[in-house]
């Protein structure tokens, strides 16, 4: 890999719609709606949406900034930059934790994204139609309750991630999110529309947006600049591979712009289409991961001709989980390339460790339901699932994410920058770079101090 040209997507569209389609997927519709679902909706929702806007996406445009300067996989990439600014840091260690914490989001996203496939194949066969709560609620815990079942449809989706990702760029990346992206907002679009005829879309925005009930803690804030990193899928390098397949004719902010926007709004239609079903439902806003698996069956079950929509829904969604998860399996395949690997032979064996690794999520949903392993370091009431998530989220993101906005913010002379990153109005590079450089750190550290010193974890 490393002799030969490092590729590139064929255009300035097809770029953006395969890193949204990086950022867009379980984390905006099943993660979002039920991590803002267990933090009370509209408080946590606030400051998701600031940090999002003033942490999250200034590191998103670092992230892809420090691709594009490297052109090449993430480690490589933060070591030629770090000879270049000629510094004595270690730059590429976030980048190899980054490879790791990959490899550990897609084993949970594997096991979620599988049960995803398992409803549509449900739906296929007529599934949900006239469905009541209860029968919905049973299904979900018959599928997590056998660990064969969730085991074998996470080996599915696992196998088409890798298959897609064992292709070049353009034949599997890019045209895999060119047909999925567009399909799925369309879809979202139309769930909104039926949330407001049919269901309770009142309380539900009411819910999402009504402020009245905030509620701080350290913990709430950790969730929500992890939510923020995770749906963005900022901090592991997954951004910054794709940043080294960006175009010279892309510009980089207009294009950011572009992806966070997609990004929050399938976020924002996801929550607009299940809470209001939720709440016509008497479910409970914290019911957990399983949320989206109980609200939309219930949405499918009341509609003529529900099962092909349910089928349709659930297909697109896995369109989605897969155009995140391609975007896990990158990175470390990518290194692997640059090691001398076949493209094939990489994205196979990595995929291997995800499922290997999936297990444990697998297992938390059943027989591990009860297992805290480190409850007696303060973390009683957590899973292995649990621990790899708020880990992940909470911990590895936001440090990546620090990590990359002192590269850019401190790291590289701000002319490079300047002349790296166009952007006609001079203010608002000011803005974003002062942000990288001040708010982003700062905000993180003290994120960390109050979560650390205030009882949070």
């Amino acid at each position: 890999m490393s002799k030969r040209e490092h590729p590139s997507f064929s255009s300035r569209i097809g770029f953006i719609l395969v890193t949204a389609g990086a950022a867009v997927g379980l984390g905006n519709v099943w993660s979002f709606t039920y991590v803002a679902g267990k933090n009370g909706g509209g408080g946590f929702v606030l400051i998701y949406l600031l940090t999002l806007a003033f942490i999250a996406t200034p590191v998103f445009m670092a992230e892809m900034l420090l691709g594009r300067l490297g052109k090449a996989s993430t480690p490589t990439s933060l070591k030629k930059l770090q000879t270049s600014a000629g510094s004595k840091l270690p730059w590429a260690l976030p980048a190899w934790i980054g490879l790791v914490a990959t490899i550990l989001v897609l084993s949970f996203y594997a096991v979620i994204s599988g049960q995803v496939m398992a409803y549509g194949w449900e739906a296929l066969q007529g599934g949900f139609a006239g469905w009541e709560k209860d029968q919905i609620i049973a299904l979900d815990k018959a599928f997590k309750a056998d660990p064969s079942v969730p085991i074998f449809w996470s080996i599915l989706f696992l196998v088409a991630t890798a298959a897609i990702v064992s292709l070049d760029i353009r034949k599997g990346l890019e045209r895999a999110s060119r047909l999925m992206m567009p399909v799925l907002f369309v879809m979202l679009i139309g769930l909104v529309i039926f949330a407001v005829l049919r269901a309770d879309f009142g309380a539900a925005f009411n819910f999402l947006f009504g402020f009245n009930e905030m509620q701080l803690s350290p913990k709430i804030l950790m969730e929500a600049v992890g939510q923020a990193f995770f749906t963005l899928s900022v901090g592991v390098g997954g951004i910054m591979l794709y940043g080294s397949y960006m175009g010279d004719d892309v510009n980089l902010p207009k294009a950011s712009l572009w992806i966070v926007l997609m990004d929050l709004s399938v976020a924002l239609l996801a929550g607009l289409a299940i809470f209001p079903i939720l709440f016509s439902a008497n479910i409970d806003p914290a019911a957990g991961p399983g949320l989206v698996f109980i609200t939309l069956p219930l949405a499918f079950s009341g509609i003529p001709g529900g099962a092909i929509l349910a089928f349709v829904f659930f297909l697109l969604l896995t369109f989605a989980a897969i155009t995140s998860a391609i975007s896990l399996l990158s990175p470390p395949t990518a290194r692997l390339e640059e090691a001398g690997w076949s493209r094939a032979k990489s994205a196979w064996v990595m995929g291997l460790g995800a499922f290997i690794l999936s297990l444990a999520t697998t297992l938390s949903f059943s027989s591990w339901a009860d297992f805290y392993p480190l409850a007696f370091l303060g973390f009683e009431g957590m899973t292995p699932f649990d621990l790899i998530r708020e880990g992940v989220n909470n911990v590895v993101l936001p440090l990546g994410g620090l990590a990359f906005a002192l590269m850019v913010g401190w790291g590289l002379k701000r002319e490079d920058v300047r002349a790296a990153l166009p952007m006609e109005n001079g203010a608002l590079f000011s803005i974003w770079y002062g942000a990288l450089k001040y708010l982003v750190p700062i905000a993180i550290i003290a994120l960390f101090l109050t979560a650390i010193f205030g009882g949070g974890h």
